[in-house]
Order: structure tokens, then sequence, then C-alpha cells
């Protein structure tokens, strides 16, 4: 089975060796621990354990101080498989004790801190000049000292803006004359736009405003009248471009810090290896100090329970029964219903479809687990959808690289190996379909009776292109088979649970109407021998009676099962429907569409190159292969990505939807191995 057995564990020991207990367990990594009062019901005399993850915080707080900073200044280079996937970091034990035992964390963090109590100085620094220079620019054009505005004895002087029209206004207002003088200050760089141009014709101007003491009142109203916003003038001694001009020299200054502060972070990132594997040991010693809280403690004893693998056992007996004699061990199958978590072993040939059942969600405990049932499918669709014999040896020989250096992690290894089996599948297709670089053996500058062109067309079995409506009439056929196979596997799942009338009633019924709809609907609409009509006719019925006796039959009343029946054989009510049969079947026209689409741009690119092969000289081939290295290259990558991701709907939408519910948790056994780093253990 794919899904592992699982066993409930209950583990009662002295008080004494618990911490002992599960730092075996965490250093083992077999057993999920599980809060022993959902087991043990109510009892008074049993406390859960205390958790004190203090310690641990403490050093992940400066890791990740440190981390983050370095993240911030000199990030990590990335190769190409780990820009793929995240993947996590492969300790080993040596390292791991060298780590714990000779780096010195303090230190680097007291580095670390300080840098960034420089960094942040300088910043906030950066922020108090950059908002005292949006201050001052627009006041950058005054060329006497501000100071000396405000201490003007027998003249008034107002600095404010105001549109150009009412600028205009107020100039040929009769009244501005005999009472103060105002004119337009040059726009600044800021007025500018930031550099240069003409002032925009909607922008404010900045005016000053200039008149004596006796006519101050009427002169602000004056403005007021004409739409003049006052601007209060900066207090600063001197002139604005002179204070603007020691600001700018401060944010070279600033800078300087700033580089300063990240040159130091890069000499301490020489650590980030050594931070990263003590950030994944203290997360793990985090989750153990956790576990300790699953406990129940008691006067003299402690409870712990979890759930274990059924392969595992024997090995958790063995060292309970070797390092904690005495100990008591109880073991249990988990009650029906009971949410277990999920632990999948694939088969090798499984293994990479593993990674599509986790997309999409992990199946519960009892049902089965559909990855070994996705061996054919999947790799048919994506065959089909990319289907060119070149980029399937493309895409293999990529994957195969990338399995062999992803090895000790499954979760990219099973992605590489996915992709080197979906090569391999598209490869075999475009043999069939007579696909290799779309047609390029068949190009002008190809020699005529090329070897390549012999053997493409020995193996071509279906042009795409030529044949499009018997292609289109495959591609329904794997639909509706698809779906068949769809329901046969909810019949399989409900027998396995002996649900025999869920079996028969939601599975049986529809495998016998839906084959009967199909004949009739082709007898409709072009014909077919009078045997197989008849045939389809009672298939029909029979499964149209099936279903009218069974799929309301959680409702009250005749009339009720019966009207919900009949119903259900529309699709508006009950587990599948002729509609949504319709509608899956035709989903699986994009088989075609997508094949189509590969290798009708792959000859498009083709000709496009073929045009250039006549230019003068060597210049023509030259460009030929230019183009059809960058144009292949862009059809490989953006038609594999569509082969996948329209794979993959056909198989969660069309196919998920007629057997399979997803969401089950995942089993973690308690232990250092998590997403981010795995311990390779001697």
């Amino acid at each position: 089975m794919a899904i592992d057995r699982m066993k409930k564990v209950v583990v009662l020991c002295e008080r004494a060796c618990v911490d002992r207990l599960f730092r075996e367990l965490h250093r083992r990594g077999i057993m999920e621990p599980i809060d022993a009062a959902a087991w043990c019901g109510d009892a008074d005399s049993l406390r859960h354990g205390e958790v004190n993850t203090e310690h641990a915080d403490q050093h992940l707080q400066k890791i990740n101080l440190i981390l983050n900073l370095m993240d911030n200044f000199a990030p990590e280079s990335q190769s190409f498989i780990q820009g793929l996937a995240p993947v996590p970091l492969l300790v080993e034990e040596k390292e791991l004790e060298a780590a714990l035992n000779s780096f010195n964390l303090d230190d680097v963090y007291r580095k670390a801190q300080e840098l960034e109590e420089r960094w942040r100085g300088a910043e906030h620094r950066r922020g108090e000049i950059q908002s005292r220079l949006e201050e001052l620019t627009p006041f950058e054009e005054i060329s006497i000292p501000v100071n000396d505005l405000r201490r003007t004895k027998w003249i008034r002087m107002l600095f404010g803006k105001m549109s150009l029209a009412a600028l205009e206004s107020l100039r040929n207002d009769p009244e501005t004359a005999s009472v103060m003088m105002a004119d337009e200050i040059p726009p600044g760089s800021m007025l500018r736009g930031g550099g240069g141009g003409a002032l925009p014709k909607n922008a404010p101007r900045y005016v000053l405003a200039a008149f004596t003491p006796e006519n101050e009142e009427k002169a602000r109203n004056l403005l007021a009248r004409h739409g003049f916003e006052e601007v209060t003038l900066p207090d600063i001694p001197g002139k604005v471009r002179d204070r603007i001009r020691e600001l700018k020299e401060e944010l070279v200054d600033v800078d300087r810090a700033v580089a300063a502060v990240r040159e130091g972070v890069r000499q301490l990132a020489g650590h980030r290896r050594a931070l990263k594997v003590l950030k994944a040991y203290w997360e793990s010693a985090k989750r153990l100090q956790q576990a300790h809280g699953y406990a129940l403690q008691g006067r003299w004893t402690t409870v712990v329970t979890g759930y274990v693998r059924e392969r595992d056992l024997p090995a958790l007996r063995e060292m309970l029964n070797r390092d904690f004699p005495g100990v008591e061990c109880m073991v249990d199958d988990p009650e029906p219903g009971e949410e277990v978590p999920v632990s999948l072993t694939e088969k090798p040939a499984a293994q990479p479809l593993k990674l599509l059942t986790r997309m999409f969600g992990l199946p519960s405990y009892w049902a089965f687990d559909p990855s070994p049932f996705m061996l054919v499918n999947f790799y048919i669709f994506f065959g089909i959808c990319f289907s060119d014999a070149a980029y399937g040896l493309m895409l293999a020989a990529a994957a195969a690289y990338i399995a062999k250096r992803t090895k000790p992690f499954e979760g990219l290894n099973n992605f590489a190996r996915l992709l080197f089996w979906s090569g391999v599948s598209t490869t075999v297709f475009g043999l069939l379909m007579g696909s290799f670089f779309g047609d390029l053996y068949k190009a002008s500058f190809m020699p005529e009776n090329n070897p390549l062109r012999t053997f493409m067309e020995a193996c071509t079995v279906l042009d795409l292109q030529a044949k499009t409506i018997p292609a289109l009439i495959i591609a329904l056929l794997i639909g509706m088979a698809n779906q068949f196979y769809g329901i046969g596997l909810k019949m399989y799942g409900a027998i396995r649970n002996n649900d025999w009338v869920t079996a028969l009633s939601d599975g049986l019924t529809w495998l016998i109407i839906l084959p009967g709809a199909a004949i009739l609907a082709v007898a409709f609409l072009a014909g077919v021998p009078r045997p197989l009509l008849m045939a389809g006719t009672v298939m029909f019925i029979v499964g149209a009676l099936g279903l009218i006796a069974t799929q309301g039959r959680e409702s009250k009343g005749i009339v009720g099962r019966l009207g919900v029946g009949v119903m259900s054989i529309y699709g508006i009510v009950g587990s599948y429907g002729l509609t949504a049969f319709l509608g899956d079947t035709m989903s699986y026209c994009r088989l075609l569409a997508l094949g189509l689409t590969t290798g009708i741009l792959a000859q498009s690119f083709n000709m496009i190159a073929g045009m250039l092969w006549d230019v003068a000289g060597p210049v023509g081939p030259i460009l030929t292969i230019l183009v059809l290295v960058f144009t292949h290259l862009f059809n490989f990558l953006i038609n594999a990505l569509g082969a996948f991701v329209h794979s993959m709907r056909l198989l969660f939408v069309e196919w998920f939807g007629r057997f399979y519910e997803g969401g089950a948790k995942e089993f973690e056994p308690l232990g250092f191995d998590s997403p981010a780093a795995i311990l390779k253990r001697n």
C-alpha cells in the first residue's frame, strides 16, 4: 500500500526519564507526538508537561537578525537548481557538532547588531535629510538669506503660491499697482519635475509679494481674493541654496556609512551556512520542547502518545526495551473515521507522481493513494500536449541532469524525475505525430532525402495538422476513457471500505449509462450498426433505471427519491450527470489544441528561419541558426509549461473530481529533519 499503515502508541514512563525519552524519539524521527489528553480522557491527577522554549527562542532571534541583515546587504547567489524550488540544507552530523561547539554566535550577533544599529541610524538620518530637502527645494531660488525677509523695517513680504491664471489676474488688477509689488519666482528643480523642462501649465507658481506696513491688510485681502496661498518660509540661517548643499553633502556621508555597513555584512556572510545549520537545530530544539506539552504528567508517571508507522514499530519497541527498562508501551490501531496523519511510500515508478498528489492534497488515511493510478494518464496527456520528439529529448536530458544533482532532496528530485518521464512520453508521441522541431527535417535548407526525414516519416502514424478530425475524435475517446477510469476508481475506493451501495449506485450505474449515452449520441450524429445501437439503448435504459432507483436513497418518501433520481441523470443533483460528462469530455479537446500549437509554432519558426538562409554570404546560415535556436528555445519553454499545467488540470478538475478528496494532514515525526534542513546520518 502506498499509504503507510499507522499505529497509535501510548508510552508510560517515569517522570525522571521523560526528557531522555523525548530526546531519543527526536534523534530517531519515528514518532509524531499527539496531545495525550485526547486519548486519555479526563484525568484529574494528570497535567500537561511544561513547555519552555525561551532558550531556543533567544538563539533563533539572534540568528534571524543576522540572516535578515545578510539578505538585505549580501544576498546569497542561487544556482539554477536552487532557483527552481527551495532546496533544503543537507547537514552532516560532524558539521552540526562543529556549529554547536565551535561557532561563536554571541560574537557574530554582537557585530551584526552593531551593524544594524549603524544602518538604521543612517537610514533614519537619510529620511530626515530627504524630508528637509523636500521642504527647502521650493525656496531654492530665493537668493537672499531667508531671515532677512523677516527683519525688514519699512516693508513687509509674503511668500506663497497661486495658479498661473490667478497670477495673471492679480497682475491685471488695477488695485495691485497702488498696494504692492508681486512677481513670480523662477521655478526650482523640484518644480520642474526633478530635472529641467518647462513648468506644466497647471502647476502652481511661487510668488513673492512686497508691500508697506500700512497696506498690509489691503494686500492680504487682495491676495486672498486672487487665490494666493501663503507658504511659511523655512527658519534657517543663511541662504536656502547653501543649506541644501550642506544637506546633500550629508547625504553623501550617509551613503558612505551604509556602504561601510554593507562591507561589514559581507564579511559576516562567510558564516551564512553555519547560521543556517544552527537555525535548523534550534527550530528542531524548539519543536522538541513543544512536544513536552503534549505529554500528561502525574506525580510519578508520564504518558506520551503519538502515531508511528507500522514499519517503524519494531525499532521503537527495541529502543524502549533496551534504553528504558520498565517502560510500558501499548499499541492500538486507529479507529474508523479518526483523523490519522498520512505518510506516502511509493514504489519507484510511482514516486515522482506523489508530487502531483501533494499539490492537490494528501488523501485521507481511510482512502487510497491515487499516485500509482496516474502512471498512465498523466504521461499520455503531457506527451500529446507537447508532442515533439526533439523537445522531448531536450526535456529528458535536462531533467536527468537535475535528478542526478538532487538525489538527497526528495521533493525536487521527484519533480525532476516526473519531467524526465514526461520527456520520454513527449519523445514517443512526437515520433508518432511526425514532429521533430516541428517540420525541421522538411525545411528548404535541409537535404531532400536526409536520414532524419526518412526516420521521421517511417515513425509517423498520425499527423495532427493533416488529420485534425481523427485526432479530435481520439482526444474525445481518451477523455471518455479517463472519465470511466475515474468512476472505476470511485468504485474501487468504496469497495475497499466495504461500501457496496456506493460502489453500485454511484459507480456501476454510471459506467452503464454513460457508454450507452455516448453510443446514442454517435448514432444520432453519424449512425452506428443496429446491434450497437440496441446495446447502447439497453445500457442507457438500465443505467437510467438504476440511477432513478438509487440516487435519491437519502430522500424521504417515494416521490422525493424518484424525483432526485430523475434529476441526477441530467446532473442537477447527485454525484455526477450527463451534462458534467459532456463538459468534462469536451475539455480533453485541449490535448489536440496544445499539440497543434506546439507543432504550428515550430513550423512557423522554421519558415522564418528558412527565409534568411539565402541571404548573401555566410550571414544567411548564421542568422538561420540563431533564429532556430532562440525561437525553438522559446517554444520549448512556453509549451512545456502549458503541457504541464493543462495535464494537471485534466487530472485535478476532470478526473480527481470523480473519486478523490484531498486535505489530510501529513505525518510529521519529531526530529531534526524539516523542509529547511535534512540531517545526513552516518
